[in-house]
């Protein structure tokens, strides 16, 4: 059992990294920039940060994460918010 405890932990702990990554590029970076050809390569990473923002926050609302953990997966959004960028 202590393994499968481990193993959640890590999961969750990688989840919450990268949600704040993907917060942190998203806070300096519209998905939104404008179409000069020479903004491409970082309009396209701010696309794919806000979709991996998306999927984490579907991952911390879900049954999974509730089975992973007792943890509360809104209120760990909000305080993930709170510490990145003064959100929500």
């Amino acid at each position: 059992m202590e393994a499968y405890h481990s193993l959640a932990h890590a999961l969750i702990i990688q989840a919450v990294k990268d949600y704040r990554k993907a917060l942190r590029f998203l806070k300096h970076h519209s998905p939104a920039l404008d179409q000069d050809p020479q903004q491409h390569a970082r309009r396209d990473q701010a696309i794919k940060n806000e979709h991996e923002r998306a999927a984490l926050e579907r991952f911390f609302r879900s049954e999974w994460f509730a089975m992973l953990t007792a943890l509360d997966g809104e209120l760990l959004l909000k305080k993930l918010c709170e510490m990145e960028v003064g959100l929500r």
